[in-house]
């Protein structure tokens, strides 16, 4: 059974124990022998934990702007380089784990050198929103029961089928920070996640609710469940479903991935606790006289606001199911 990065870091750390690294220094071990790239798995003389990559163009510069992270380039006496990343909290080792083996795994399918550096610095891009402020990588609760909300809706699109897997999966734009959840050439969905017995729902933009296409919002209610209970669903399980519903499609499971990272997602067991049952998904036209807030509608100087709608103040405009 091929060793994971975390089985090399135990080992290493180990070993730094029995034998000191001198001081600024590191030890690597490469991964894969067998793989195209040289990459490895490392630690300092403190013992935090580094993944370092081989290559022999001059590697760019990256600032993490992390207290968790930080990223340094340093030249082989062949004058090749090393790309190093070190996680500098400890406990977080589990999570930089399986962040840096789903990099192993993308980078198996890159082309070549470059490519394999740019992806490099798209996903530690992505891995310092995980960190940020301090954080433990994962998400939060109330942002697990959104996600929840926006991946029901979602594989409730690729089940209907009216697109492609991949247009539908393109459109899921929420994780990009859009205006809206999803955004297709012929119309916009904006979800929200509601607990039951809601009596308002939140609206956090002029924009949200405005759109130059035909837009509906969709409410999905989620109760907070325990894992005893036949419909609870957590995201692991959520994503796995709609991982298998689009496998046929390379380019929609590779876009999917994607946006799950850009969600700040990644499998893990601590998603395992945290589950919902959903218990309703309601769509609602935002036809002209929707009670909403736009920007051509408040007065000058208004630059942004957050506001609530009343759903019994909505109820006329209910138009079924989401697909």
């Amino acid at each position: 059974m091929m060793a994971t990065i975390e089985d090399l870091w135990r080992t290493a750390i180990a070993e730094v124990s029995r034998k000191p690294i001198e001081p600024n220094g590191f030890r690597l071990t490469r991964i894969h022998p067998e793989s195209r790239f040289d990459i490895y798995a490392g630690v300092d003389e403190s013992a935090f934990v580094l993944l370092a990559i081989g290559i022999h163009a001059t590697p760019p510069s990256i600032a993490t702007d992390s207290a968790s992270l930080d990223y340094f380039r340093q030249q082989r006496l062949d004058s090749s380089w090393l790309m190093v990343l070190r996680l500098r909290k400890r406990g977080l080792e589990p999570v930089f784990g399986r962040l840096c083996q789903d990099l192993l795994d993308a980078a198996e399918s890159v082309p070549d050198e470059n490519t394999l550096v740019s992806l490099f610095k798209e996903r530690l891009n992505l891995w310092k929103k995980l960190f940020q402020d301090g954080g433990d990588g994962f998400l939060q609760q109330y942002k697990i029961k959104g996600l929840i909300a926006e991946l029901l809706v979602l594989e409730t699109l690729v089940h209907d089928g009216m697109r492609g897997a991949n247009e539908t999966v393109t459109g899921w734009t929420g994780p990009l920070a859009t205006d809206q959840d999803f955004v297709y050439s012929d119309c916009a969905l904006e979800v929200k996640a509601i607990g039951p017995g809601a009596e308002n729902v939140s609206i956090s933009s002029l924009e949200q609710l405005d759109c130059r296409v035909p837009m509906h919002l969709i409410l999905v209610t989620l109760r907070q469940a325990a894992s005893s209970e036949p419909a609870a669903i957590g995201l692991n399980k959520l994503v796995a479903r709609i991982e298998g519903a689009i496998a046929g499609n390379a380019d929609a499971l590779k876009t999917f991935k994607e946006r799950l990272l850009e969600a700040s997602y990644f499998e893990h067991e601590y998603y395992d606790s945290i589950l919902f049952e959903p218990l309703s998904m309601l769509r609602y036209r935002i036809a002209d006289a929707f009670p909403k807030l736009t920007r051509g509608m408040v007065p000058l100087g208004v630059s942004s606001a957050t506001y609530a709608i009343s759903l019994c103040s909505i109820s006329d405009f209910e138009d079924g199911s989401p697909a």
